[in-house]
């Protein structure tokens, strides 16, 4: 029997989960670049929202949690959702906040000049 290659088993197994690792963090990046430019277009087209908000933390999905309000039961988290009844209590959290959603903690200290000027003109920025 003749093998195209010199390399066990094993080996070609571990070079191909490398392989399959290194693209999922490729993705997982292209992903978070896509989501970040979605976020900066929201801020840039709603003004002083929570998508532009330093305190605001998404976990993609446009929702987030607001890190300037105080952590609250997770009963008040299901409610910060629009979530009336569940069968699930998750743990106490920030509120959850949508990407559009507007309050008077807004914070952007980003200096938006160091962004190359493309991506402003693309996100719509006005700097």
């Amino acid at each position: 029997m003749h093998s195209f290659t010199a390399l066990s088993i094993s080996e070609i197994e571990k070079r191909r989960r490398a392989s399959v690792e290194a693209l999922h963090i490729k993705k997982a990046k292209e992903f978070a670049v896509w989501y970040q430019e979605k976020c900066d277009i929201m801020y840039w087209q709603n003004g002083p929202c929570c998508a532009g908000c330093d305190h605001w933390q998404s976990d993609s999905g446009l929702t987030g949690r607001c890190t300037s309000a105080p952590i609250m039961s997770g009963r008040d988290v299901l409610l910060s959702m629009g979530i009336y009844s569940s069968s699930y209590t998750p743990p106490p959290d920030h509120p959850s906040t949508e990407a559009t959603h507007r309050c008077g903690m807004f914070k952007d200290d980003f200096d938006w000049a160091t962004l190359d000027a493309d991506y402003l003109k693309r996100i719509g920025a006005k700097v």
